[in-house]
């Protein structure tokens, strides 16, 4: 140690909170604009994993009683003042981390309380549970698109695509008539890509990926990319990308890796980089704009780019089993009531 008082030069991370069963007070009546939802189940994300681990940002949605879990669904069994009673015993599917509230009840519970704006109605025609996990990964493509679709970015690139979010990203592409390139790992992600849908595959581990992108890229004419994975990946194609292309940084499935490009690509190819947050996004900070993209989400979720990957159920009581399931093929733990 420093006998100065300064910090480690490589500090450890913060320890993730100790996860405990708690029984806690059931919200006696929903608040203002908020919808008391008697859950169905919580599908745990990548992201809820990786903000165990981390302190909580300002400005977050933070729960009562600490109770974590950012997406899920239910039945909504009480709604508050200035709420439709059109949601009354409707299910829905659930995002909480949209809208800060002090009366916010996360979705690893029994019952929750989150602002109407957290929800989306689902058909009567679908189960709940199988949209345990969606929303979260709904919003996000869907701000991004209607940011670039804004620019005027007429076709883009995905470099997670058969991702959750890559596989609504598909979807949400569809719906609006937008060429993507979806990039996958292997063959079986090929397929199941093309099985929804998608026209414009390329698979990373292919002798000819970088030919295959280059040419779908100029032939598209993109100009912008979604990037899930960072690394390797997005250091690879950097080069592929047509002139002036922005790219977005959302997500690191590609883990530690870091990105090594030459300046070249921004001093004499215009590519730019920036980073992209769904909670900062325009249509996530104006409450109208919600209210409208969770209507026009409603009307689509239904589709088959939208349904939980779905892995295996667990107690509430068992959230550590569940923190450590990893499926073979994304599959989500889904924690349900008892």
């Amino acid at each position: 140690s420093s006998s100065s008082g300064s910090p480690p030069a490589n500090p450890k991370p913060p320890a993730p909170p100790e996860l405990l069963l708690k029984d806690v007070p059931m919200p006696e009546h929903a608040a203002p604009h908020h919808i008391v939802v008697k859950m169905a189940g919580s599908a745990i994300n990548p992201g809820d994993k990786a903000f165990l681990k981390l302190p909580v940002a300002p400005g977050a949605a933070v729960s009562r009683h600490d109770i974590w879990g950012a997406s899920g669904a239910g039945i909504v069994v009480e709604i508050g003042e200035g709420v439709s009673k059109s949601y009354i015993g409707k299910p829905v599917a659930i995002y909480r981390s949209m809208v800060p509230s002090e009366n916010l009840v996360g979705t690893w519970s029994e019952y929750l309380q989150v602002p109407v704006l957290g929800a989306v109605i689902l058909p009567y025609t679908v189960k709940p549970i199988d949209y345990s996990g969606s929303l979260v990964n709904i919003v996000t493509p869907f701000a991004f698109l209607k940011d670039v679709m804004a620019k005027n970015h007429k076709a883009l690139i995905c470099t997670a695509g058969s991702s959750a979010t890559g596989i609504a990203m598909l979807g949400l592409c569809q719906a609006n008539h937008i060429p993507l390139i979806s990039i996958v790992r292997n063959e079986a992600s090929r397929v199941l890509v093309e099985k929804l849908g998608g026209s414009h595959i390329v698979i990373e581990s292919h002798p000819d990926f970088k030919a295959q992108l280059t040419h779908m890229a100029q032939e598209l004419g993109v100009t912008v990319v979604f990037d899930g994975v960072g690394g390797a990946t997005l250091s690879e194609i950097i080069e592929t990308l047509p002139q002036n292309t922005m790219i977005y940084s959302y997500g690191y499935l590609g883990g530690a890796t870091p990105l090594t490009i030459h300046t070249r690509h921004f001093n004499f190819r215009g590519i730019k980089i920036e980073g992209f947050s769904n909670t900062k996004s325009a249509i996530v900070k104006d409450n109208q704009l919600l209210e409208s993209a969770l209507k026009e989400i409603g009307e689509i979720i239904h589709q088959p780019h939208f349904k939980t990957t779905f892995g295996k159920t667990f107690a509430l009581e068992s959230i550590n089993d569940a923190l450590a399931y990893s499926g073979d093929k994304g599959e989500r733990a889904i924690l349900v009531p008892c």
